[in-house]
């Protein structure tokens, strides 16, 4: 072993429980909505074929996916859950109902550089729609995130970025693009004009054989009209007006004007969603609408991100079949959650703790374990004392734990059919019963179970 001791491949970290009970309820939040909007899960190996994985995500992707070789068998980790969704389809479309929607939830695997809010594994939770080349598809994705930030306690922090590669093809081409990389480095640039500086970017334009003072005042123009107050819709007006005409941009920009009337109809406020013409998003396989999630005082980059995928199941051999999704980086959202203060980190699960009262003898340790199951019985979620450790010690270890109530019974306690409940975080306040503020109260046995379920938060 090094000398540095156990420790985490750089990039990767351990899920404590304090973070993990967190992590563990938004993924539950996350499947209730994508079941709410009719997917089913799938599950997918984390290993596939290097040739299902490669060329897919486009060359830089290709550089991030994990390879091995086992015996004569060349294999990679999954970057994302959407190859694998294609090659599922690919593979099992006679067995599947088109159109058909799916979510799945697991780890998938960059070699990135890791910095805040990027992991070398994460976890990703996707939902896809395959079969529907129909904008109203497009919009049920949008829709369908916004629901679960909404229901993940968000409120007016985010917003649904919303463009076309479509469009972004035709401006591109407007600006004097002719050949496919041009075309790439002009989206690229555009891509991350929040992460570099212009001057940058203009070197990379130009080193193209591209007029970097055209993309530069292109630029300037879709920043002003996205920074005006106007609407959603006044923003696509404005790109037809600023780009030359063509198939591409046509077809792209009467997608989005669907795409925001549909979302009119499925109640989605206007507020929360941002036409940007700046947004291309990195992975190759984009064929039209492509969509991700902000929240600026987070300063994590998206939050989630997706968009149509109309050709990629092809590429593996598959029908000719479009496809539709998004997906929600839980890392970051965890981060933004804390951030933001909307959720932080829950200390345990366990709602109470049995002691025992003295472990050495066995009518006493019983009478634990009868309590205990009691609880448990009831939905009550109870970590029972299995050691040796004196009752002060166990309260000791339960505390530090932040279990909010223990339980326990002495002799005269058992002899009274009695117990004692005890709060370890504040005094119990005054009721009917209790006339007196204590940290701890006597109770019947028989009335154990309502006693602490009238204390847990419902």
């Amino acid at each position: 072993m090094s000398d540095l001791g156990p420790r985490n491949y750089k990039g990767t970290r351990d899920w404590l429980a304090s973070d993990a009970s967190v992590r563990n309820r938004l993924v539950e939040t996350l499947k209730l909505v994508f079941e709410l909007f009719g997917y089913e899960p799938l599950e997918t190996p984390v290993v596939e074929l290097r040739s299902t994985l490669f060329g897919k995500g486009g060359d830089e992707t290709n550089n991030l996916i994990y390879t091995f070789l086992k015996g004569h068998d060349e294999l990679g980790l999954r970057f994302d859950h959407t190859v694998p969704l294609a090659r599922v389809v690919a593979q099992h479309e006679k067995e599947l109902v088109f159109p058909y929607r799916r979510y799945a939830t697991g780890p998938v695997f960059r070699a990135d550089k890791p910095q805040k809010g990027r992991y070398r594994q994460f976890t990703q939770c996707d939902f896809d729609m395959v079969g529907s080349s129909n904008p109203l598809a497009d919009a049920e994705v949008i829709a369908l995130s916004y629901t679960a930030l909404v229901k993940l306690g968000f409120t007016t922090q985010f917003r649904i970025h919303v463009f076309d590669r479509h469009a972004l093809n035709g401006m591109a081409h407007a600006l004097g693009a002719q050949t496919q990389k041009q075309v790439e480095t002009i989206l690229r640039s555009w891509d991350k004009l929040a992460k570099v500086g212009r001057r940058e970017i203009a070197v990379e334009v130009e080193a193209e054989g591209l007029d970097p003072g055209c993309f530069n005042q292109a630029t300037d123009q879709l920043l002003e009209v996205m920074g005006s107050s106007g609407s959603n819709e006044a923003v696509v007006d404005a790109v037809e007006r600023l780009f030359s005409s063509s198939e591409d941009l046509e077809a792209g920009l009467s997608v989005l004007r669907q795409i925001l009337s549909y979302l009119d109809n499925l109640g989605i406020p206007s507020e929360r969603v941002q036409i940007d013409p700046t947004l291309a998003r990195g992975l190759a396989y984009y064929t039209g609408p492509i969509f991700e999630t902000v929240v600026e005082e987070a300063g994590v980059g998206s939050i989630t991100g997706g968009g149509r995928f109309d050709t990629l199941i092809e590429q593996l051999g598959g029908p000719s079949i479009p496809a539709t999704g998004s997906s929600f980086g839980l890392e970051r959202m965890v981060e933004v959650l804390y951030t933001l203060g909307i959720t932080k980190p829950e200390r345990t699960p366990v709602q109470v703790f049995v002691a025992n009262f003295d472990p050495k003898d066995r009518t006493l340790t019983n009478n634990a374990t009868a309590m205990a199951t009691r609880l448990r019985s009831a939905g009550v979620k109870v970590e029972l004392f299995t050691g040796n450790g004196s009752l002060g010690k166990q309260l000791h270890t339960a505390d530090r734990r932040g279990v909010p109530f223990a339980v326990f019974a002495g002799p005269d306690e058992i002899s009274n059919g009695d117990v004692i409940v005890k709060s370890l975080r504040e005094e119990f306040p005054t009721d009917g019963v209790h006339n007196k503020t204590s940290n701890q109260r006597q109770v019947a046995l028989g009335s154990l179970v309502a006693e602490i379920q009238a204390l847990l938060p419902s």
